[in-house]
C-alpha cells in the first residue's frame, strides 16, 4: 500500500514499485489509506504530511488493526532531529526520505515484505500448533477418563472375581450394571459346606500339608461353585459359605445350589481317595436353606467383606453343623422352590436347630434322578 498526497510522487514510486514485481495499491489521503487497509497487504509506504490526515494519526490506527505490519515513512523531513523523535515515538520499520536514491526505497519495501512473510508463516504456525496442542490436550483428557473408567473396570471386575465366576463378572461389567455389590435385601439360596473330621486329621498333619490339602480341596470346590453360577462368601477354616441369587437373580437359585452341593460331594470322594492314603479321614456335609436375608458390604472402611446376614442365613448354618458326613441338609423351603430337577431325598423329621424354638422336617439329599 503506498500512500501520498502528492500525485507525482505517488505515480512515480508505484511505477518504480511495480516494475519490481510489486502489486500496489494507492491511496491519495490518510483516511482513504484506513478505509482499503486488508489482510492483503504485506507493507505500507506512508507520507507524514497530509493535509487530511497525518501519517502519523495513520499509522496508529493501521497499527491497531494489524500489529505486525511493516510501515515505512516516505517523508519529506529530512531533519535529524525530526527523524530521531519519530522512531522513538512511533518505532516504524523504516525512515525514507523522499528524493533519495529509488534503490534506498526498493530495498528497504524487500527487507519489510520479507520480514512480514516470515512474521505472517509463524503466526499461522504458532495457531496451528495452538490448535494441535487443543487437539492433543482433548486427546490427554479423554485418554485420561478412558484409562481411568478402564482402571475402574478392572477394579470392579477384579472385585466381582472374588465372588463370582469369570463370565458373570465380566458378564455383568459389559452391561454396564453399576448395581452390584449393593446392600439389599433378597429371595436367597444360602449353602455351608464343612469337612468333617478336618480338625482331628490335621492335629496329627504337617502344617504345610494341611495347607496343601486346603488349597488343593478349596480350588476343586471354587471351580464347582463357580459353574453354578454361586457367589463366594468366603472360606472359614475349612467351611465354605456360599449364596445364590445376587449378584445375579437366578430363578432356579435353589436348584442350582442343590445340584453344586451334590457335584461338591461327588468331587469331594475322589478326593478323599488320595487323603485316606495319608490317613486323612475326612468328609464334606452341607446345610442349605432359601428365604429372605440381607446382602451388602459389612465391615470397617479399610476391610470389607460382601456377605449375607440374616435369620435364614443361621438356618442354613444349623443345618450343616447337623449334617453328617456326606449328608445334604435341605429346609423344606429349598425343596419346595425346586421345579426343574426331581430330588430323591430322605425325610427327617423333628429336627432341633440351635436358635430355631420348634422342632423341623429337613430332608438328606441323596441324588437328583432326572432333569426335566
Amino acid at each position: 500500500m503506498l500512500v501520498d498526497d502528492d500525485p507525482s510522487i505517488l505515480q512515480t514510486t508505484t511505477v518504480i514499485l511495480e516494475e519490481e514485481g510489486y502489486d500496489v495499491l494507492t491511496c491519495s489521503g490518510g483516511k482513504q489509506a484506513i478505509d482499503k487497509f486488508n489482510d492483503s497487504v504485506f507493507g505500507v509506504i506512508l507520507d507524514i504530511n497530509m493535509p487530511d490526515m497525518s501519517g502519523l494519526d495513520v499509522f496508529e490506527i493501521l497499527k491497531s488493526k494489524n500489529h505486525y505490519i511493516p510501515i515505512i515513512f516516505h517523508t519529506g523531513y529530512d531533519e535529524r532531529e525530526k527523524r530521531i523523535d519519530i522512531r522513538k515515538h512511533f518505532r516504524p520499520h523504516a525512515y525514507v526520505v523522499k528524493g533519495t536514491d529509488p534503490e534506498q526505497l526498493l530495498d528497504t519495501v524487500a527487507g519489510a515484505v520479507e520480514s512480514y512473510k516470515n512474521i505472517v508463516e509463524n503466526v499461522k504456525l504458532n495457531e496451528t500448533l495452538k490448535e494441535r496442542n487443543k487437539l492433543i490436550e482433548e486427546f490427554n483428557h479423554t485418554l485420561e477418563d478412558k484409562v481411568k473408567k478402564q482402571v475402574e473396570e478392572i477394579q470392579r471386575t477384579s472385585r466381582l472375581k472374588r465372588y463370582v465366576s469369570p463370565q458373570i463378572a465380566e458378564s455383568i461389567i459389559s452391561n454396564g450394571s453399576d448395581k452390584y455389590l449393593i446392600n439389599a435385601r433378597k429371595l436367597l439360596t444360602i449353602c455351608f459346606a464343612d469337612l468333617k473330621g478336618f480338625t482331628e486329621a490335621s492335629e496329627s498333619m504337617e502344617p504345610e500339608d494341611t495347607i496343601n490339602l486346603l488349597n488343593e480341596y478349596f480350588t476343586e470346590m471354587t471351580k464347582i461353585i463357580f459353574t453354578y453360577g454361586g457367589t463366594l462368601d468366603k472360606f472359614i477354616g475349612d467351611g465354605i459359605l456360599v449364596f445364590f441369587g445376587d449378584p445375579i437373580n437366578f430363578e432356579d437359585h435353589a436348584e442350582r445350589a442343590v445340584r453344586m452341593a451334590i457335584e461338591m460331594r461327588e468331587k469331594t470322594q475322589e478326593l478323599r481317595k488320595h487323603w485316606l492314603e495319608h490317613g486323612c479321614n475326612i468328609d464334606i456335609c452341607f446345610g442349605i436353606n432359601t428365604g429372605y436375608a440381607t446382602v451388602g458390604n459389612v465391615g470397617s472402611a479399610t476391610q470389607l467383606s460382601y456377605t449375607v446376614i440374616g435369620h435364614q442365613v443361621n438356618i442354613a448354618h444349623r443345618l450343616q453343623l447337623e449334617a453328617k458326613a456326606g449328608q445334604i441338609l435341605i429346609s423344606p423351603r429349598t425343596l419346595n422352590e425346586i421345579k426343574n430337577i426331581k430330588l430323591e431325598t430322605e425325610e427327617i423329621k423333628n429336627v432341633k436347630l440351635k436358635g430355631v424354638n420348634k422342632p423341623t422336617d429337613v430332608y438328606n439329599v441323596i441324588r437328583h434322578t432326572n432333569v426335566t
